[in-house]
């Protein structure tokens, strides 16, 4: 019972800012997998990437009623993105656990450093509507 209340809630963190931030929620529930459920890095990454379908869906969904989703870049991201998932889906599975988890936390480390350290030097912007910037 404690493991199901536990994803529950990583479930529920995840959702939150995954929708709040466009995180898909991968970079909580990697971590939250391995460090507090022991999971495998593999694993984790498989259970994140299926969590991250449903999600993804609903939060997409939300920003194309709010008109915040450039439809134009969306078609050009995504076929290298599916294709270059499939390979690295496959790499994945030749990497050892260990390899995998210290990529995956330098990663998240210089993503996450650089978003912190441009946006305290300057402000973000306001969201724009997709459909004011195509035009």
């Amino acid at each position: 019972m404690g493991d199901v209340v536990v994803a529950l809630l990583i479930g529920l963190a995840g959702g939150t800012f995954g929708g709040l931030l466009g995180i898909g929620g991968g970079t909580l529930y990697v971590p939250a997998l391995v460090l507090i459920m022991g999971q495998d890095q593999r694993v984790a990454q498989g259970v994140s990437l299926m969590v991250i379908v449903p999600t993804a869906i609903s939060a997409t969904a939300t920003n194309l009623r709010a008109g915040l989703v450039d439809s134009q870049v969306a078609l050009w991201v995504t076929p290298a993105a599916v294709l270059l998932a499939l390979g690295g889906g496959a790499l994945a599975g030749e990497i050892p656990d260990q390899w995998l988890s210290r990529i995956f936390g330098v990663v998240v480390l210089y993503v996450g450093t650089r978003s912190l350290l441009r946006n305290w030097k300057t402000p973000a912007p306001a969201a724009t509507p997709a459909s004011e910037t195509s035009e």
